[in-house]
């Protein structure tokens, strides 16, 4: 058995000072792109959170797979101890799962240019319906973490839906909407690692000490 300790702040500070250079790359090149001189396209599209296969795209996809492994964890410590919230547990895993695949695979961009409508109304809907399926779940979290969940979820949401609406009228060729990428993207990632600082906060709560355990 292998018994790695996880340091909340180490990993919080890597995430965290990841995201800021990545999404000050992006808001420096487009903006000097649009206002000063046009940049070469390799150093845009390298940088650009709305492009595919590039740092950002690789960044936002490991920051769901850290966040994703913890809940692995996390299910397997529930499934255990025969909790009464282990299926929760599994969905919301399953669910990451999901988000992690979608983020390399770009599945939703892709759902995008087959249908006329954007993909960010049923994305609403579904997590309207998550929510309210999740609340009881939530009610059974301490509080902090209940209110940690909730305003990482909040944030998430508010990104990849609500900030997906504010750019899909905007012109895809623009200041504007590059900035309104950048601000939803940053959403996204913040909202995750936000939402990874409450799950390893639980745990430590829940244990002396943040440890994962390997067993080979």
């Amino acid at each position: 058995m292998y018994r790695i300790p996880l340091d909340q702040k180490k990993i919080l500070n890597v995430l965290s000072l990841t995201a800021a250079f990545l999404l000050s790359m992006h808001a420096i090149l487009v903006t000097y792109n649009y206002t000063i001189d046009e940049v070469t396209w390799y150093f845009l599209q390298l940088f650009d959170v709305n492009e595919e296969h590039n740092l950002p795209t690789w960044f936002s996809g490991f920051n769901l797979v850290v966040a994703t492994s913890l809940l692995g964890v996390i299910v397997m410590d529930k499934r255990n101890m025969s909790d009464a919230m282990k299926g929760r547990w599994t969905i919301l895993f399953a669910g990451f799962c999901f988000l992690s695949i979608d983020e390399i695979a770009g599945l939703h961009e892709s759902l995008n240019s087959v249908i006329d409508v954007s993909w960010a109304w049923g994305g609403l809907v579904v997590a309207i319906v998550l929510g309210i399926y999740f609340l009881p779940f939530l009610k059974t979290l301490p509080r902090t973490t209940f209110r940690d969940f909730v305003i990482a979820g909040a944030i998430y949401v508010g990104g990849a839906v609500g900030m997906e609406l504010v750019g899909e009228p905007l012109d895809g060729d623009s200041l504007a909407y590059n900035i309104s990428t950048l601000v939803e993207e940053g959403m996204e990632i913040f909202g995750i690692i936000l939402f990874t600082r409450a799950l390893l906060m639980f745990m430590k709560s829940e244990k002396d000490e943040t440890i994962l355990e390997l067993n080979v």
